[in-house]
């Protein structure tokens, strides 16, 4: 097939991220890579903050997005683009301080707090919450400074992929103690979601997919990327032990 493409994707370690030499990488780059690769697609792989990729994708600058979910897709969206079976999931969960009053409920009863996220993101599980004013947002460019403004206590909680809280809680040398995984607000298969055009892509990226499922392959790009969980406390789980 004719190319290069662009693939793009949304700056969030491990998922997708620059190393100290500018090369992209993360679990979402790498299994990519490899799918593009079996699928015989020529694609030039990029990384931008997620505002920036959303408005390159609707400007038609962007031929796939390499982690996206049909959950974070309004139903517009949805209907106009293409999307692949999933080769992963991610679970998105409020994160607290330890010692925070909140830190048990569902996301139904919180009530006048602050919620850090990125810039960008949308989680509609709180979309009810926040158009109410029951919670107000707090945005960042990334997720680096949440753990800081939660750690400074200047939000109440922060929303957060698992995986990410875990990488940063890991990277940062951070006690996994101090920290409480709150209310679920939503557990997303990943997917390629690639413009209408390229529809005819989809049959041998599935099959890509599936090749690398059955060898055991996308399960070893996660955990070459992923933090043992065995090192995540109790606390910090939501786990009674």
């Amino acid at each position: 097939m004719a190319g290069p493409y662009v693939a793009g994707g949304a700056q969030w370690k491990p998922y997708a991220y620059e190393d100290e030499n500018g090369h992209l990488l993360g679990v979402s780059v790498d299994i990519a890579r490899r799918v593009m690769q079996l699928a015989d697609l020529d694609v030039t792989f990029v990384t931008y903050p997620v505002n920036r990729l959303q408005s390159m994708l609707q400007k038609g600058e962007i031929d796939i997005n390499y982690a996206d979910a049909l959950i974070w897709n309004s139903p517009e969206e949805q209907r106009h683009y293409v999307f692949s079976k999933p080769y992963s999931v991610v679970k998105e969960h409020l994160y607290f301080l330890a010692d925070h009053p909140a830190r048990k409920l569902p996301v139904e009863q919180l009530n006048q707090l602050t919620i850090g996220m990125v810039r960008g993101y949308t989680y509609r599980a709180l979309d009810p919450a926040i158009t109410a004013h029951r919670l107000d947002r707090l945005e960042t460019s990334q997720e680096e400074a949440l753990i800081k403004l939660l750690g400074n206590r200047r939000v109440d909680a922060i929303a957060m992929v698992d995986d990410i809280f875990d990488t940063l809680v890991t990277s940062h040398h951070l006690d996994p103690d101090l920290f409480h995984k709150g209310a679920k607000l939503s557990e997303a298969p990943l997917v390629f979601k690639l413009q209408p055009q390229h529809v005819l892509w989809l049959p041998p990226i599935n099959r890509a997919i599936d090749a690398l499922r059955a060898s055991g392959e996308l399960e070893r790009i996660r955990r070459q990327y992923l933090p043992v969980k065995a090192g995540m406390s109790c606390a910090a789980s939501g786990k009674v032990c």
